[in-house]
């Protein structure tokens, strides 16, 4: 361990040294992979990123005997991913306003036709300004995942009850997906100190993504639960369900899970990523629990705000 830590580590970037021992202990004491991406100096001081690969080598009775890694260079990978971020956070910029000028002619539209006898027209509008909804969605979602590069997504915090967060979420839910049944718990007096409006895309992307993938089913449930100092939300649903292999991708940036009713589904596997960073940023934890075929509970939990009685 001290050679380990003394040496490769010797010749990583001060601002990745901590991130990597701490990714380098987790993978020793859990005993899993150990991958991480970071900068290491040249000999002439340069520094290059390299993505790092240790795979634990364990006997019979499970206990690890060695490591086999590498570090492949990906200093080009990196600069044409940062020439992406930045095209990406540019074009959806600039198409957020023609988007926004569009949904405003056809919202005056349904407005003067409210009560048109033309049901051609007034369904057609309907479908309009849902495919602008969903537009709007993907632009928004773009814009967060160039943010997050950036390290520029910011976060506004207050004191509310998640409870009524939730509650009002799924007033929402329930009106724009009718013949859904969603059921709801809580626990009382679940407080936290966090942004409002970014928890509440964390759970809207759960319901959404309960919804889609479950069209043989109609039932969705949400719970609230306290246990110890944390506040656990889960969305769960009986819907397609997720392999074991690819729950623990599931989080990962445009990653999206594969298979022959899977690819029926549209979606860029943004959304999962981006409710991972901000759970993250809340000091949360964010996972799935699922079975394929069967359904998917997905949860994220954040601290209970303490009382200042307490």
């Amino acid at each position: 361990m001290a050679l380990l830590k003394h040496g490769w580590l010797q010749m990583v970037h001060d601002d990745e040294k901590e991130e990597s021992l701490k990714a380098w202990d987790l993978a020793v004491e859990s005993g899993r992979d150990f991958i991480f991406e970071h900068r290491f100096a040249k000999a002439d001081g340069e520094y290059r990123w390299q993505l790092t690969r240790a795979i634990p080598q364990k006997d019979v009775l499970g206990n690890i005997r060695m490591w086999v890694g590498t570090s492949t260079d990906i200093q080009d990978i990196k600069e044409l991913d940062e020439q992406k971020n930045l095209f990406i956070g540019m074009a959806s910029h600039e198409l957020k306003t023609p988007i926004t000028t569009v949904k405003g002619y056809v919202q005056l539209l349904q407005d003067m036709y409210v009560e048109s006898t033309d049901n051609f027209l007034k369904n057609s509008l309907d479908k309009i300004h849902k495919q602008i909804e969903t537009l709007t969605d993907l632009i928004s979602d773009l814009l967060d995942l160039s943010k997050i590069k950036a390290g520029s997504l910011h976060y506004n915090k207050e004191d509310f009850d998640i409870a009524a967060l939730v509650e009002e979420i799924l007033s929402s839910t329930r009106h724009t997906n009718p013949y859904h049944h969603i059921e709801f718990k809580a626990e009382n007096n679940a407080l936290v100190n966090a942004d409002r409006n970014r928890i509440g895309q964390v759970l809207i992307n759960f319901l959404t993504n309960a919804i889609k993938y479950s069209p043989e089913s109609k039932f969705v449930s949400v719970e609230i639960k306290k246990e110890k100092d944390n506040v656990v939300v889960t969305v769960e649903d009986k819907g397609i369900g997720i392999v074991k292999s690819d729950q623990e991708k599931i989080f990962e940036r445009f990653y999206r899970v594969e298979g022959k009713n899977e690819k029926t589904f549209p979606g860029f596997g943004i959304g999962l990523f981006i409710s991972a960073e901000i759970i993250k940023k809340h000091a949360g934890q964010i996972g799935v629990k699922s079975e394929q075929g069967v359904g998917s509970v997905f949860y994220f939990s954040l601290p209970l705000l303490k009382s200042k009685y307490e």
